[in-house]
């Protein structure tokens, strides 16, 4: 399932609160969500826009987009090293699917189609960056996911963007 631009927004701004922040992080990264739940605030890196996040256990420096900043210092904002950057509203770190619930209501409330998960903000992220004309390898390696696995589950998206920027070269 994607959702577009407008539609991510809106579920941002309805989830609200912590889990709005988890969906915002989500839907600017295209990480898994346990990357952003384990995410520590020495991770973050405001001098070079770079957060370090593991998953599977290997971890991966990767850059973030200029629109992620004011979110990411609002969140590491008088964080110690240690202390997780992500957290719930009480101020604890979320465990696995402690989002669920709260993702799902928000869903329900901006009329979006069932189904919506955090993973969806991970599909629209990747879908989005490839639509956008992003390299594959760049969007494997921010999102740490197999090129093979780019060419498997978005390979039609990669073909258009290909077939569009191929019209635009002069062969005879």
């Amino acid at each position: 399932m994607f959702l577009d631009v407008d539609q991510r927004r809106k579920l941002i701004e309805t989830a609200g609160g912590a889990v709005g922040d988890l969906i915002a992080g989500m839907a600017l990264t295209g990480a898994r969500p346990g990357d952003l739940r384990r995410a520590r605030r020495a991770h973050f890196e405001p001098r070079t826009l770079s957060i370090t996040l593991s998953a599977k256990g290997h971890p991966r420096t990767v850059p973030l987009p200029k629109a992620a900043l004011p979110l990411f210092e609002r969140l590491a904002k008088d964080k110690l090293p240690q202390a997780w950057l992500f957290t719930r509203d009480d101020g604890k770190p979320w465990a696995h699917s402690d989002w669920d619930e709260l993702v799902r209501a928000a869903t329900d409330k901006t009329g979006l189609p069932k189904g919506v998960c955090l993973h969806t903000l991970r599909h629209s992220f990747i879908t989005q960056a490839l639509m956008d004309g992003m390299a594959t390898l760049d969007v494997a390696r921010i999102t740490g996911t197999s090129l093979a696995m780019i060419e498997k589950r978005y390979g039609h998206l990669v073909m258009t963007a290909a077939r569009e920027r191929l019209d635009a070269v002069s062969l005879l």
